[in-house]
């Protein structure tokens, strides 16, 4: 990979910067605090993104290198892989644009996948190097080249871990003793005491037992429950049929209201009947006392007849007789007679007079019985049709409370709807009540049940805690044994490989004094001219600074197929001249990856004109 342009719209102090690189060897020249560490994170975070998160620190990488007087916070980077791919990288840190494009301009950026984060790793998935690997193994900075008297050792077994595990800071044995530390603190084993996985089985074991216990109450839950059920569907039948019964009553209290209007006619009727019937009696009894005037007045006609007749016949005789005491007689008789005659008379009139209000009576009582006979009838008329009205609305009141018509029947000659009504509501409430004691009786074990279901979904939890643990412990495991037989790969093909690269390169930089190298778990021996081999911490500070050196750059062949830039960060510094010869010239000759180096002096630019060595010097 070689990067060919830099554009900083906007990033840390820079702003509207430009930069190419060459594919060898390119120089930043710029005095302290000029910007070289920025420009190095701004190629990290152009190619891997760059944080939010503090991670420790005062103050996030997205809010430290925001620019300093601009709003662009963006840029752009080109580079090649070794297949000869180009690409062009721009994003916009300030809303997290990122856009990807190929040799030929077209927007590829679809093409990557993107993270949960939703970061795209277009440059991992192009060299299968993460951004820790990148920076540990592409960029080495003053401070990992220069090495005291107290830290020799220490970089002695940073060395023996670069050779045997690949990565300076990852001893084997520690590592493997960390595993093995870390699966029984944070672990435990079967046969450990007071340990997370001996705490959680012996949790388990309780609560299977507490569970045990609580069970038979999820039994006795059930059949509560199931009766329960019963008494519910006993209580919604018998409300059904409740229901039902109240319909029935709703209708014939409908049925009773309209039949009290029919009974009130009928009364009307009754009532009618009766008067016509007394008017009956009292006409027949009129009639008797006409008879009985008429009689009268014949008995008195006849008397007066027969008077009349008397006195005529008296009259002739005395008429005939001419005798004084005929006259005499006539006269005392005559005249009583004529009296009694009048009386009787008068009598007759007044029979007549009387006989006369006796017809009248007569003719206004049977008015009044023809009247009563009309109302009648029309009462009678009233009440046929109103029996057949409320037959109708019976029958509608059924269709509309969904009742069948042929209730109707039922509904009119049922004298016992009322007392159906209250046996069902007596049943409901007893139903209820043992409803209800039912109830009482399931929220006594309530909390019985609900400790059960916490202790299900504690075991549950518990059971995934252990399951993590043992997953864990498994992990550890496949760890260490991954980490073994890396090791021993390490040791058998890439250590040796190491050795040899180690040994060619310490022997270029050191000028032929010491030739090979051999690397064990703790430290690294090295041949000296005797033939005798000695620890590497037996050699001059400057001569472990280029073992050092040396076995980072032999590294970065095996760490991706990509040949990746190396960065220098003032890693000369503590080089004296004849060293930063011999490693200038091994870093031209021996490599193919492109090389930038960051100074804040013009000694390397000076080494490289000395060697006659081609590079491209930029200035900050």
């Amino acid at each position: 990979m070689k990067i060919e342009k830099i554009q900083i719209n906007g990033f840390g102090k820079f702003e509207n910067k430009n930069i190419e690189l060459n594919d060898g060897i390119n120089i930043i020249v710029g005095k302290n605090e000029s910007g070289k560490s920025t420009l190095l994170k701004f190629i990290n975070s152009m190619l891997y993104g760059i944080s939010k998160n503090k991670r420790g620190k005062n103050i996030s990488d997205l809010e430290k290198y925001k620019p300093w007087n601009t709003e662009k916070y963006s840029g752009k980077i080109k580079y090649k892989l070794d297949n000869n791919n180009e690409f062009e990288i721009y994003r916009n840190f300030k809303n997290k644009e990122l856009k990807i494009y190929n040799n030929f301009g077209d927007d590829i950026t679809p093409l990557f996948n993107v993270e949960k984060n939703k970061e795209i790793p277009f440059f991992y998935e192009q060299t299968k190097v993460d951004e820790d690997l990148f920076v540990n193994s592409t960029e080495i900075i003053q401070n990992e080249i220069k090495i005291d008297k107290v830290n020799q050792n220490l970089i002695i077994q940073k060395l023996s871990n670069l050779a045997t595990t690949g990565n300076d800071n990852i001893s084997y044995k520690k590592s493997i003793d960390k595993l093995n530390k870390k699966q029984l603190e944070e672990i435990g084993t079967e046969r450990s005491q007071d340990r997370p996985i001996n705490k959680i089985i012996n949790k388990i074991d309780n609560l299977k037992n507490e569970k045990k216990e609580l069970e038979k109450y999820e039994d006795e839950k059930y059949e509560i429950e199931k009766e329960n059920n019963l008494i519910k569907n006993k209580i919604n039948e018998l409300k059904n049929n409740l229901e039902f019964l109240n319909k029935l009553k709703k209708v014939k209290n409908i049925y009773l209201e309209e039949k009290n209007k029919i009974n009130i006619n009928k009364e009307i009727i009754e009532e009618y009947n009766k008067k016509i019937n007394n008017l009956e009696i009292e006409k027949e009894k009129i009639n008797n006392s006409k008879n009985k005037i008429n009689y009268k007045k014949i008995k008195i006609n006849k008397y007066i007849f027969m008077e009349l007749f008397l006195l005529i016949i008296f009259i002739l005789t005395n008429l005939l007789l001419k005798n004084n005491l005929f006259n005499l007689i006539y006269i005392f008789l005559i005249i009583p007679i004529l009296i009694y005659l009048y009386k009787k008379n008068k009598l007759k009139n007044n029979y007549k007079k009387e006989k006369q209000e006796i017809n009248l009576n007569l003719e206004k009582m049977n008015n009044e019985i023809n009247l009563l006979n009309e109302n009648k009838n029309e009462k009678i008329n009233e009440l046929n049709y109103l029996e057949k009205e409320i037959e109708n609305k019976i029958k509608k009141e059924l269709i509309i409370n969904n009742l069948n018509t042929d209730n109707y029947n039922q509904i009119i000659y049922n004298e016992e709807i009322e007392e159906k009504i209250n046996l069902i509501n007596k049943e409901i409430n007893e139903k209820e009540l043992e409803e209800h004691k039912l109830e009482l009786d399931k929220q006594n074990i309530f909390p019985k049940i609900d400790r059960l279901a916490n202790i299900q979904e504690e075991l549950e939890y518990s059971l995934e805690e252990y399951n993590e643990l043992k997953n864990n412990s498994e992990i550890i495991d496949i760890a260490k044994e991954y980490l073994e037989k890396a090791y021993k790969n390490m040791k058998e093909n890439v250590t040796p490989k190491f050795s040899k690269e180690l040994s060619q390169t310490i022997s270029n930089i050191s000028d032929g004094k010491y030739k090979n190298m051999k690397i064990t778990d703790n430290d690294i021996m090295v041949e000296v001219e005797n033939g005798n081999y000695v620890s590497a911490s037996q050699l001059s500070e400057g001569t472990i600074e280029q073992l050092y050196f040396s076995l980072r750059m032999a590294i970065l062949k095996e760490i991706s197929n990509e040949t990746l830039p190396i960065f220098l960060d003032e890693s000369f510094v503590f080089f004296d001249k004849n060293r930063l010869i011999n490693t200038i010239n091994y870093l031209n000759s021996n490599h193919d990856n492109q090389i930038i180096i960051f100074s804040c002096t013009e000694r390397e630019k000076d080494i490289l004109d000395y060697l006659n060595i081609k590079y491209n010097l930029i200035t900050l």
